[in-house]
């Protein structure tokens, strides 16, 4: 009897001894099983944080709070600052800010011919009404002895005057990024900015003691003058580039009197790298005529891009047309979506 309950004893005993010994299929899932767990958990929390910084970047109310939390940042770090440093900083921010938009142009030509665009705001409003023949002096000199031509660049690659659907009101001359650019005449810097759609990084220079209401130089790569400064005749004001909208390093230059864009040919040869004549003279009634047919020609067939908020009803409306007449002319359906961006004929 106490033989058998011995021998009980060392049976259960081995028994638990080989029960402990051995690791059953399920613990050696447990590993994988929490790597997979840890690896799910991770992807999830990254998708979580994008669509978080996707919303605050959509969020017009989380980019505000953004923006007043960083200005409130700016002035606690900057209230111990004096004047000066104050004013290192702010040029310092002011140079990251147009680094930062050259970064998102592209300085690599695309095409053998490049072309400009100009904003389709306010800088084209600018020239959109002619002045009346009546207040236009008869005649003007120009004294192109003391000009300089805006660049080194002798080949022009898109010429003043119509396109397609619009109007040229300047040339565009070949350049290469950083080339200097230079004042056409002794005159005022009256406006330095920057149009991401248009002329990108740009320079307007009056000049009213010579007749000349300004000069327009487009699509730099940087600008070296600023709002109020003086400029003399052959003075760097800019470098070459392609900002804005462009397919290529290149100048558009424009020469505007009485607020009338004029052809630049008619003051420089750009081949010969010269001026046309050391004195010029212009019939101002002459070419308010040409313009006047100009615009004409331009009114026959009127052209709309297509902008956020358009439909055919508004079109139609602000062309004094139909929206049936606007079908037939672009092979389009009164049901046809809209593109931001397209261009449709509307006479």
């Amino acid at each position: 009897m106490i033989f058998r309950t011995i021998n009980n004893f060392n049976d259960t005993t081995n028994n638990d001894t080989t029960k402990k010994g051995c690791i059953s299929p399920l613990n050696r899932l447990w590993p994988f099983l929490l790597v997979i767990f840890g690896l799910f958990s991770s992807a999830f929390a990254e998708t979580e944080l994008k669509k978080e910084v996707l919303h605050r970047q959509e969020s017009p109310k989380a980019k505000n709070s953004l923006d007043q939390n960083s200005n409130n940042l700016k002035e606690q770090l900057t209230e111990g600052l004096s004047p000066s440093s104050k004013s290192k900083l702010s040029i310092s921010e002011e140079t990251e800010e147009e680094s930062a938009e050259e970064e998102n142009e592209d300085s690599e030509e695309t095409a053998e011919e490049v072309s400009d665009s100009e904003p389709e705001g306010s800088l084209e409003d600018e020239v959109a009404v002619l002045p009346d023949s009546a207040v236009l002096p008869d005649t003007m000199l120009f004294y192109m002895n003391q000009a300089s031509l805006p660049c080194e660049g002798n080949r022009v690659t898109s010429p003043y005057g119509i396109r397609r659907y619009r109007m040229h009101k300047g040339i565009d001359i070949k350049v290469q990024k950083g080339d200097t650019i230079r004042a056409a005449f002794t005159g005022q810097v009256s406006r330095v900015s920057y149009e991401r759609r248009g002329y990108g990084h740009y320079v307007f220079i009056e000049h009213p003691e010579l007749g000349i209401s300004k000069t327009v130089y487009a699509h730099l790569s940087k600008k070296l003058v600023k709002v109020g400064q003086v400029v003399q005749a052959g003075e760097p004001i800019g470098l070459g580039g392609n900002s804005g909208r462009s397919t290529g390093s290149h100048l558009h230059f424009e020469i505007r009197v009485q607020n009338m864009a004029l052809n630049p040919a008619i003051f420089f040869n750009f081949e010969n790298h010269a001026a046309t004549q050391d004195t010029l003279t212009l019939s101002m009634v002459e070419i308010k005529t040409e313009l006047d047919a100009i615009e004409k020609e331009l009114a026959k067939h009127r052209y709309h891009k297509i902008r956020p908020g358009d439909n055919l009803g508004k079109i139609a409306r602000k062309y004094g047309t139909s929206i049936n007449k606007i079908c037939q002319l672009n092979g389009i359906k009164r049901t046809t979506v809209l593109r931001i961006g397209r261009v449709l004929r509307c006479s």
